[in-house]
C-alpha cells in the first residue's frame, strides 16, 4: 500500500530526493518534523539513504539523478555522454559531469567526476537538455566541454557529430580560435 507521502514522492517522477527535495515535496517547513518523517520513511523501508542528505524511493534510482543532486549546479557530459553517443570506445564506469568545482565522490559503488568549467558555459543551456531529474549534454555539447578542458583529447569517432552545430555552440566557450581547434579536428579526423 502506498501511503500519500509516498505517492507524492512516486508522482514526482524523480527517484531522487534531497532532504530540501522531501520537504518541498510533502509541503513541510519544521526542519525537525521533516527529519522525523525522513527517520520514520527510511525506517520503514519506503526511503532509501543513499548518502548524507540524499534519499531514494529504492536500489533502483537514477545514477544520473544523483550525480545532478550531488554537486549542483552540475550536468552530465565528458566521458559519460561521449562514450554513451559512440565517440569514445573506452568504458569508464564513472559518471562524468561539468561544474564550478572539480571534485570526486562515491555512492555506494559507483564513482562521480566532476570537472570544473567556467561559469558561462556552466549556466548556458545550449546543447543541454533537462531529463526531468538531471540535465544532460548533447553529444555536440559534450565534445567542446572535452576540447575545452583537454585540447589534444582522442575521439575514436566524430562521423556523427553535427558539425553546424558544434560550430553554433562553440561560441559559448568564449575561447580565441576555438572554432579553429575544432575545425582541425575534424580536418585531421577520417573516418
Amino acid at each position: 500500500m502506498i501511503t500519500n507521502s509516498t505517492q507524492k514522492l512516486y508522482e514526482s517522477g524523480k527517484t531522487v530526493f534531497t532532504v530540501n527535495d522531501l520537504a518541498l515535496t510533502w509541503g513541510l517547513d519544521n526542519r525537525r518534523v521533516l527529519i522525523n518523517k525522513i527517520g520514520y520513511w527510511s525506517k520503514k523501508g519506503k526511503l532509501l539513504k543513499v548518502r548524507k542528505g540524499l534519499y531514494a524511493l529504492n536500489s533502483n534510482y537514477s545514477k544520473y539523478e544523483v550525480a545532478q543532486k550531488v554537486l549542483t549546479p552540475s550536468y552530465i557530459s565528458l566521458h559519460t555522454v561521449l562514450f554513451m553517443e559512440g565517440l569514445i570506445f573506452q568504458y569508464d564506469s564513472a559518471i562524468y559531469s561539468v561544474s564550478n568545482l572539480s571534485r570526486k565522490f562515491k555512492v555506494g559503488e559507483d564513482e562521480y567526476v566532476y570537472k570544473k568549467i567556467k561559469d558561462e558555459v556552466l549556466y548556458n543551456k545550449t546543447g543541454i537538455s533537462d531529463k526531468g531529474g538531471y540535465f544532460i549534454a548533447s553529444k555536440e555539447r559534450a565534445f567542446l566541454d572535452q576540447l575545452y578542458l583537454v585540447s589534444n583529447f582522442y575521439f575514436d569517432n566524430l562521423e556523427t557529430l553535427d558539425r553546424d552545430k558544434v560550430r553554433q555552440i562553440a561560441s559559448i566557450y568564449n575561447v580565441d580560435n576555438f572554432v579553429g581547434v575544432v575545425d582541425r579536428y575534424f580536418k585531421d579526423w577520417r573516418g
